[in-house]
């Protein structure tokens, strides 16, 4: 998570997150053979990976505007989690905080 979260930041790509860019760009799985066949937990972590790379994309370039986080927050509540989760994580904390 913090990998994509700092790719997002202009940081390098975590494996994950370029086996995804070369899945939607290419096609097909990163290893052979059909969906059973990859490595134990990849998927969910490129998943994950991509989930917080465009979350922290989104509310960089189009975030809340001065004066209106709750009303953003609220209606971008998936993406919102995310950055909450995320900062906690830079922060060391054990739960994210809300708004803020």
């Amino acid at each position: 998570m913090i990998l994509a979260a700092a790719c997002a930041d202009g940081g390098d790509a975590p494996r994950e997150l370029e086996l995804v860019w070369q899945h939607d760009r290419w096609g097909g799985l990163p290893n052979g053979g059909g969906l059973l066949d990859q490595p134990a937990g990849l998927l969910m972590r490129m998943r994950a990976a991509e989930n917080v790379y465009r979350a922290l994309t989104l509310y960089r370039t189009n975030g809340p505007p001065p004066g209106e986080m709750a009303t953003w927050c609220e209606a971008h509540t998936d993406v919102w989690r995310i950055v909450q989760q995320v900062q906690a994580l830079r922060e060391g904390e054990d739960q994210p905080r809300p708004y803020g």
